[in-house]
């Protein structure tokens, strides 16, 4: 492998190599690989336009100075480029070592350098009136669009190799807002504890590409306005990234999905990029640009190696290697670290590289998460890097260079472009129907494991009437029924999945009670618990049952309380704030704070607190009832195999234990929903019927099943 990887870099320096001998053959040469460069070229490899007397581009517009073209090619930006991915690709291929826990940052990185450099050809572009939208948006086209499609396309037609329907219908999805550069939005709108796992998503990373390309929708046309009205562009750019960094700030305090993934929340690095673009050239003595370059790729190491996934990112966190990026270009490409560094031909090997490396690394790692269930091996993640190399150097090669380099490139643009239209529609497509299922219609066992998958874990029923939603548009009150006794089901949606049982009871006119949902996603059901982001809600819900029981005289409170040891989730007791992660002290201030409320509830109604519910991530979940390799999918002879209900109640025995302890002191009543999930015997079957998987994901059981099954509870509902 190792010599696999030395003979990447040496073609990639090859490649360089060829280039650096064409920047100068003349200025009608230099004027047809303006399209030849790296990610964002030619803006990130030349940073400026002048005037050569006799020499103009084929375009007809303002003459191209061909010796500043190749005086200004800074290749230690190549070089920090490189530094970028490579944080990006150690972080997602190793997420269990240590080694590079805040890796994420490279995003950042690349941020900057793709706002400083664009906008500097921007600005010379617009000054010197050779500025056009179609020119522009057609140099982007040609330079991230083949590689795009190319990847977008591998990873479809694989997807229908390795991939259920419902897996595939997602992954479609996935390459629609992917190849609309919308994958960004798509995310923030998903975000939550219902959004499926990271690496369950081959096209996560793109969206980075949306931010990016959603910025120089607005950037390009917006200076050229500036410019026509001779408006002050410091002071617009300072304006803008101000505004950018105060909603950064202000999302990372309520809601870090949506400051992570919304372009607004995130354009001020771009912008921070295009400040140094806008005056560029500061004066310092050598020395001092010596310590700058120093101090910023120190921010920027510093940065990857102390954050971490749990923390408020971006925030003012993202100041630090935002920052780093802006001092390292400051310093210019004779500072210490740029010019011995960053300069380097590997360095700058890999940055020419860097755009398909980032492009392919990821699909790579999340399918061999898809078909290994797991994370890959040390020296599995070392492999798939450098397939990634060997992947991104061939689209380097035979897929960006060649188009870029192409004279027809009219041509060669609306192919580009037609191939991402054309890809971003065959994704929706296989979106709508569903992932294609009938890749498995002659396998009944898959079919049936593909649609447990497509359950709602989190849907109210038709008869349900919504009271009040939470931002993210999940009930928080549902009530169905009309009796004129009244009852309350609280927690989280492992009680809400509860509620096709009441709707079979109405639809059979057996429904003898008005009930009430007082539910929130993963939310504890005690009062106290504090956190943010998605679950910022839960105390609403608290504060809402306790509403609901005085105003509604509700005579009967079922609660399924849901012991929560989340990282940055606290619990409030006696004026202390306690983590609940860990620990036996959060655990007691939780039950303690559980015990007061049942008490408050037992003055206006009698209590039930329901037991820990059998769940499995795995041998209960239809997903995992399939066995993948790297050629297909196949049901898992194992997956029939039933499993003790002692396996499956010992993660609840401590909090089971705490209940019974809070039922005693209070004359709480306790109820069992085990006997109607897995029958009375000493082992649980995964099925139902005719082998019909009873859960939707080994936490959520399917609506069809609760419908006929589950009947815990309707003593106080008939």
């Amino acid at each position: 492998m190792i010599h696999t990887v030395v003979g990447v870099l040496r073609n990639a320096t090859q490649l360089r190599q060829h280039y650096s001998r064409t920047r100068m053959q003349g200025a009608r040469r230099q004027a047809e690989l303006l399209d030849s460069f790296p990610r964002d070229a030619p803006t990130k490899t030349f940073v400026e336009f002048g005037s050569y007397p006799g020499q103009f581009n084929r375009a007809g517009r303002a003459p191209i100075n061909t010796t500043t073209l190749a005086q200004s090619y800074r290749p230690d930006i190549d070089g920090l480029r490189a530094v970028a991915v490579l944080l990006v690709v150690i972080f997602h291929a190793f997420p269990n070592e240590a080694w590079l826990p805040g890796g994420f940052v490279g995003v950042d990185v690349f941020f900057v350098i793709s706002g400083y450099l664009i906008s500097k050809i921007l600005f010379s572009e617009i000054e010197q009136h050779r500025f056009s939208l179609a020119g522009f948006y057609g140099r982007r086209i040609r330079r991230i669009f083949p590689a795009l499609a190319v990847c977008l396309t591998a990873v479809l037609v694989y997807g229908f190799v390795v991939l259920m329907p419902s897996q595939l219908a997602q992954l479609g999805k996935q390459v629609f807002f992917g190849a609309s550069f919308l994958s960004n939005i798509a995310l923030w709108s998903e975000s939550g504890y219902f959004d499926g796992a990271a690496t369950s998503k081959p096209l996560l990373h793109l969206w980075s590409l949306g931010i990016e390309e959603q910025f120089y929708i607005l950037w390009p046309p917006l200076l050229w306005v500036a410019f026509k009205l001779k408006a002050t562009i410091g002071r617009l750019t300072a304006g803008l990234l101000v505004a950018s960094f105060v909603v950064n700030l202000a999302l990372s305090l309520t809601d870090t999905s949506s400051d992570f993934y919304l372009p607004v929340s995130r354009f001020w690095e771009l912008l921070a990029g295009a400040a140094l673009a806008w005056r560029p050239d500061i004066n310092l003595k050598a020395s001092l640009r010596h310590v700058i370059s120093i101090t910023g790729i120190a921010a920027i190491a510093i940065s990857a190696a102390s954050f971490a996934p749990e923390m408020r990112f971006p925030g003012w966190l993202a100041l630090l290697p935002v920052a780093g990026s802006i001092a390292v270009i400051m310093a210019g490409p004779n500072a210490i670290v740029n010019k011995t560094i960053l300069s380097n031909r590997a360095a700058v090997s890999i940055g020419l590289i860097s755009y398909p490396l980032y492009l392919w690394h990821w699909p790579l790692i999340a399918f061999s998460y898809v078909i290994r269930g797991k994370p890959p091996t040390s020296l599995m993640a070392f492999g798939l890097v450098v397939a990634s190399l060997l992947l991104a150097w061939a689209t380097y090669r035979f897929i960006e260079q060649p188009v870029r380099l192409n004279s027809n490139r009219f041509r060669y643009t609306a192919i580009a472009a037609a191939c991402v239209a054309v890809l971003g529609a065959s994704g929706l497509m296989v979106s709508i129907i569903g992932g294609v299922p009938q890749r498995f219609q002659a396998s009944l066992d898959l079919e049936k494991m593909n649609a447990a998958t497509l359950d709602e874990t989190y849907a109210p029923t038709k008869g349900m009437n919504v009271l009040e939603f939470d931002r993210r548009r999940n009930s928080v009150v549902a009530q169905i029924g009309q009796g004129d006794r009244k009852v309350a089901l609280a927690g989280n949606s492992t009680m809400f999945h509860y509620g096709p049982r009441l709707q079979q009871l109405e639809d059979q006119g057996q429904l003898a009670v008005s009930a009430y949902f007082v539910t929130g996603p993963a939310c504890p059901l005690v009062p106290g618990v504090t956190a943010r982001d998605e679950f910022a809600d839960c105390g609403v819900v608290v504060n809402r049952l306790s509403e609901l029981v005085r105003r509604e005289k509700v005579q009967a409170v079922v609660i399924s309380p849901h012991y929560w040891p989340r990282k940055h989730a606290f619990i409030e007791r006696a004026g202390t704030s306690i983590p609940l992660e860990g620990g036996d002290e959060g655990r007691r201030a939780f039950y303690a704070n559980l015990e007061d409320f049942v008490r408050e509830l037992k003055r206006n109604a009698t209590v039930y607190l329901v037991l820990g519910a059998p769940q499995s991530p795995t041998a209960l979940n239809p997903q995992r009832m399939v066995t993948r390799s790297v050629t297909g999918i196949r049901v898992d002879p194992n997956a029939q195999s039933s499993v003790p209900i002692t396996d499956l109640r010992a993660p609840f025995a401590q909090h089971d234990a705490d209940l019974r302890t809070v039922a005693e002191r209070t004359g709480a009543k306790l109820l069992d929903v085990f006997p109607d999930v897995c029958g009375n015997g000493e082992m649980c079957s995964p099925f139902f019927g005719a082998r019909e998987p009873m859960f939707s994901d080994g936490v959520h059981l399917r609506p069809v099943f609760v419908r006929e099954h589950l009947h815990f509870l309707d003593f106080l509902l008939m």
